[in-house]
């Protein structure tokens, strides 16, 4: 079986549990479906986002999302040699963003997985499992023809900025700024996010949308002030 072949299989695949591929470490790299089973194993490697974000993730949220990786997208899982699922890349198709336009040389709209749900059990950090997961996903997404891949992380101190930028993915940037958008985590919490991308074929562009904001492409990477774009942009039309 070919690579094409191979990964169109995972594409079509929707069994509850399948191991696609052994690494030379001896873990492993598989998916999982939609079952009552998958919801509390998602919600464990959810947790993770709980202390990043004060986000609290219960039954009905992993839930919700294991749903959309069965209808819309595809759950790649991270298991160790004792096959205990530490680390996930849920990837979700064709996702609409509020901040970044994905466009083709021919205007129509490329098609793309967005890296929705990235995370590592505390205690398994830092041993590459992440890395792995990206790496399968892009192999994925370019065997099954599609145009690019993106995520989205913080914009200051992200523990998956360097992992994403060591895969090939690059910052969104406009004029040299970063677009960056704020989210709502909850009604009183939030934070700014970027985007990151990486183009699988030729042809491919990206501007800003008008919720976007923007950050200087600098060390500080501080939110720029409506009314200092404004001046920039007045003095790019004079």
């Amino acid at each position: 079986m070919n690579k094409k072949e191979f990964y169109k299989k995972i594409f079509e695949n929707n069994s509850e549990l399948e191991i696609w591929k052994k690494l030379e470490n001896g873990c492993y790299i598989g998916t999982l479906g939609y079952s009552e089973n998958n919801i509390y194993i998602l919600m464990a490697l959810l947790k993770s986002f709980e202390e990043q974000y004060s986000e609290t993730i219960d039954y009905e949220a992993a839930k919700s999302e294991l749903y959309l990786y069965a209808k819309q997208g595809k759950l790649f899982i991270y298991f160790n040699k004792d096959g205990i699922p530490i680390s996930m890349n849920g990837c979700v198709y064709n996702y609409e963003n509020d901040t970044v336009d994905f466009t083709k040389d021919d205007n129509s709209t490329p098609t793309s997985i967005y890296f929705y749900g990235l995370s590592t059990l505390k205690e398994y950090r830092g041993q590459g499992a992440c890395k792995e997961l990206i790496k399968f996903a892009i192999e994925y997404a370019k065997y099954n023809e599609f145009d690019l891949v993106y995520a989205r992380t913080d914009l200051t101190n992200s523990n998956s900025e360097w992992i994403m930028a060591n895969a090939g993915l690059e910052i969104c940037t406009e004029n040299n700024q970063i677009i960056a958008e704020w989210v709502d985590v909850s009604e009183t919490i939030g934070d700014y996010r970027l985007h990151m991308w990486l183009p699988l074929k030729e042809g491919l562009h990206l501007k800003a949308k008008d919720k976007a904001q923007f950050a200087y492409n600098d060390d500080s990477r501080k939110i720029i002030p409506i009314t200092n774009i404004s001046n920039k942009l007045k003095k790019d039309i004079a």
